[in-house]
């Protein structure tokens, strides 16, 4: 049997619904023999992750992943192998999180001038939480009876052009990039086809990015189809770019997506981590 991998899961320690510990012990049973925990803008939980994982058997990758700003848009970037004793990482995601803190009191203060009963304390308790985000707010909303389900609480009022939403204060992505490198990570871009500013043709997106130090792409992702992955791999080999893929495992918060099969088809070879090592 072929040895399975997924390298982009979240835990609670940013907007997944799982431990860290949790996350390892699913991905065992799973069948799976590495994940990479890869939280947004934090590395909070990937200790617990890496120690829950040796326990069992199952390899953890230290990883994250960053919201980076692209010419005024959006783009995730994943590091992953990084050290997490570097004290660089720790100091500049600290600045990071600080940003993100700045946009979730805005958006707060706008659900409240909206007319609902939402408080700080409604998006989780802070001793568990390392960053907020979207989701958090969407279960907020969610949990108060404001809306049925977390679907619902973006489409209405948390995603752009709505009226709660407050756009997040992004770092450039070469900052992103030279941050990963910085601590002997590997920059990789996710989920390059669902990008809608690109029109469903990444490559100016990543040819750019590689000319400034990307070294990979998310090449297998659950909403990727089989021609987009093909076009993918083969820009990659053409490219001397690394190939990875995960399912972006959030637990409950995306309850379609399976760790290490998204919707249930998405499978990433071992043989991609060995080429990323």
């Amino acid at each position: 049997m072929m040895k399975l991998i997924d390298l982009h899961v979240h835990s609670n320690k940013s907007d997944g619904t799982l431990t860290p510990s949790e996350v390892a012990k699913l991905a065992h049973s799973a069948g799976l023999s590495a994940i990479a925990l890869t939280d947004h803008d934090t590395v909070a939980g990937v200790a617990e992750c890496m120690e829950a994982g040796q326990a069992l058997g199952i390899e953890v990758i230290p990883g994250i992943e960053l919201s980076a700003d692209f010419h005024g848009k959006e783009v995730h970037i994943l590091g992953l192998n990084l050290d997490l004793t570097n004290p660089t990482l720790h100091a500049t995601l600290k600045s990071f999180v600080e940003a993100r803190e700045a946009r979730n009191k805005k958006m707060l203060q706008k659900l409240q001038e909206l007319g609902f009963d939402i408080t700080k304390a409604d998006l989780g308790k802070p001793e568990e939480l390392s960053i907020i985000a979207r989701p958090h707010f969407a279960r907020a909303l969610m949990n108060k009876g404001y809306v049925k389900t977390l679907d619902e609480a973006f489409e209405k009022y948390i995603t752009p052009g709505k009226p709660a939403y407050v756009k997040k204060a992004a770092p450039d992505y070469k900052v992103c990039i030279d941050l990963i490198h910085a601590v002997g990570g590997k920059a990789i871009l996710a989920h390059p086809y669902i990008y809608k500013f690109t029109n469903r043709n990444p490559f100016p997106l990543i040819e750019e990015l590689a000319y400034n130090g990307l070294d990979g792409v998310e090449v297998i992702y659950p909403k990727h189809y089989d021609p987009e992955v093909h076009r993918l791999t083969q820009y990659c080999k053409g490219h001397h770019l690394i190939m990875t893929g995960g399912s972006d495992f959030h637990g409950d918060n995306k309850p379609d997506i399976r760790i290490g099969c998204g919707f249930g088809r998405t499978e990433v070879p071992y043989t991609l981590l060995e080429e990323l090592k």
